[in-house]
C-alpha cells in the first residue's frame, strides 16, 4: 500500500491532519463520513505525504466499522514502514446514528 519509500534519518513525528474519507458501515450499510489524523515515527524510513492520504482512501472503500479501519491503518504503517510509533485518529459522522435510531446530528465518535 506504501510502496514507494525513501531512506531518510529522521527523528521527528511526520503527521497529516484531516484526510476526509467516506465509507459504508458494515452494521446498517450506513454512510459515515469524517477526518482522518495520521502520524509516525520514523526509524530511517519515510514516505510522500500523499501515500498516508492514498492508505485512507483505499481502507476506506470497503463496508468496515471504524474501529476496524483505525486499526488496519496503524498496522499498515507500523508494517511497511517499520515505524518507532504511530497514531491514528479518525473523527467520523455516522448516519445510522443522526438520521435513524438515537438521532444525534452532532455526535462524532473518535477512534
Amino acid at each position: 500500500m506504501l510502496q514507494t519509500t525513501f531512506t531518510q534519518k529522521y527523528d521527528e513525528m511526520v503527521l497529516v491532519k484531516d484526510i476526509g474519507f467516506d465509507s459504508i458501515c458494515e452494521h446498517h450499510l450506513l454512510p459515515f463520513m469524517g477526518k482522518a489524523h495520521v502520524a509516525y515515527l520514523p526509524n530511517g524510513k519515510i514516505v510522500g505525504l500523499s501515500k498516508l492520504a492514498r492508505a485512507v482512501e483505499l481502507l476506506s472503500r470497503r463496508p468496515q466499522v471504524q474501529e476496524r479501519m483505525t486499526e488496519e491503518l496503524a498496522e499498515v504503517l507500523m508494517h511497511e514502514l517499520d515505524a518507532r510509533g504511530v497514531g491514528v485518529v479518525l473523527e467520523a459522522t455516522h448516519t445510522c446514528m443522526t438520521i435513524r435510531g438515537i438521532r444525534k446530528p452532532n455526535s462524532r465518535p473518535g477512534r
